[in-house]
């Protein structure tokens, strides 16, 4: 058995499946700064930055009409939408609106598959929507979750789709954020008792 999959260790940046990917990667342009508490927005030094953009975003271009506070409305809509039940779809049904999408059909490793495509090519924001909408048509999109502590989305491979935290432990870059919670309820419960 792979026990990889079990240790939450190697979790808190799990890639999502596909172009949702770039969801979760998007929606990571906003965080809660380690230590701090303060939240980091990196997505106008993104913008400003080619080089920064194409690191994060490899082939994928902002286009003339992805401006900053557009893209921040979006993102904010998007972390909105996270673990609501059933409200996130008057949110993805109004940008939809105003970002028509193109179905196509993909024959890939002999199956086919239906693959969203934004009407207009050069806009990241259609391309983030086609995105979202795949995840919602696999059933992926409902997996990307926000930790409650840090706010950093992740994806939730695990079987039950229970996870709650980024991380358990902090390595690599990832936070405690789930072992930080558990002592800070131990501690409460402790002072409660005493």
């Amino acid at each position: 058995m792979d026990e990889s999959r079990w240790d939450s260790r190697a979790n808190w940046n799990t890639p999502a499946p596909g172009d949702l990917e770039l969801v979760r990667r998007f929606l990571n342009t906003w965080r809660i700064a380690d230590g701090s508490g303060e939240p980091a927005d990196e997505l106008g030094g993104l913008l400003g930055d080619r080089g920064a953009w194409e690191r994060r975003f490899p082939g994928w271009s902002p286009g003339p009409g992805d401006d900053k506070d557009l893209l921040r409305r979006l993102r904010g809509d998007l972390r909105g939408a996270l673990g609501a039940p059933g409200g996130w779809s008057e949110v993805l049904n109004g940008w939809l609106s105003g970002y028509p999408l193109v179905a196509r059909v993909v024959v890939e490793d002999g199956g086919a598959s239906v693959k969203y495509e934004p009407a207009a090519e050069e806009d990241f924001a259609g391309r983030v929507l086609a995105a979202v909408a795949g995840g919602v048509r696999e059933g992926a999109f409902s997996r990307l979750k926000a930790c409650p502590d840090c706010r950093w989305v992740f994806y939730d491979k695990s079987r039950s789709r229970t996870r709650v935290w980024c991380g358990m432990y902090a390595d690599e870059g990832g936070r405690a954020c789930g072992t930080i919670s558990k002592v800070r309820r131990y501690r409460k419960r402790r002072k409660a008792g005493q």
